[in-house]
């Protein structure tokens, strides 16, 4: 498996659900330019319950807008999830997630349902970023200043 540079714990996070946002920008031209055209779809972060004023990538733009998942089933280009967050990359609960106070996880709830995601069965059932793999698995948030953790079991 190509993993295109990335570690598998960071090419993993490519193509999750959303948490209150998502992309506007499809088709051709987004597969090219990886463009990153999004909007939230929450009014409230769902760590604090405050406004949410922004959307912050999963993974880091830097790590790349676009990875390429090729699996015995297919190939499909994936995007970072989003957050619906209060704050700013810098103030909130957006900047928690950049201190890295905040951290993000997806924990699947078996273990061959992580083999079907490697393997693009998940992927040929559903499309990438689909609420329909919360039937597989779950975001868990922790602040690691408190050691509390967020469960994300649907869309919020």
């Amino acid at each position: 498996m190509n993993l295109h540079g990335l570690s598998r714990e960071k090419a993993m996070l490519y193509g999750l659900p959303h948490i209150g946002a998502h992309y506007t920008h499809n088709g051709r031209k987004w597969k090219k330019s990886g463009a990153r055209k999004y909007e939230r779809t929450q009014e409230w972060c769902f760590v604090c319950g405050r406004p949410a004023r922004n959307c912050h990538h999963v993974v880091p733009i830097s790590n790349g807008q676009v990875f390429e998942l090729d699996t015995p089933n297919g190939s499909w280009p994936l995007r970072s999830p989003l957050f619906a967050l209060c704050g700013s990359g810098t103030t909130g609960c957006h900047g928690g997630f950049h201190a890295r106070r905040l951290t993000a996880r997806w924990a699947w709830d078996e273990p061959e349902f992580e083999d079907m995601w490697w393997d693009g069965e998940l992927l040929s059932r559903y499309p990438p970023h689909s609420p329909a793999l919360y039937c597989y698995g779950r975001w868990e948030i922790e602040d690691r200043e408190t050691g509390r953790i967020i469960t994300i079991r649907e869309r919020v």
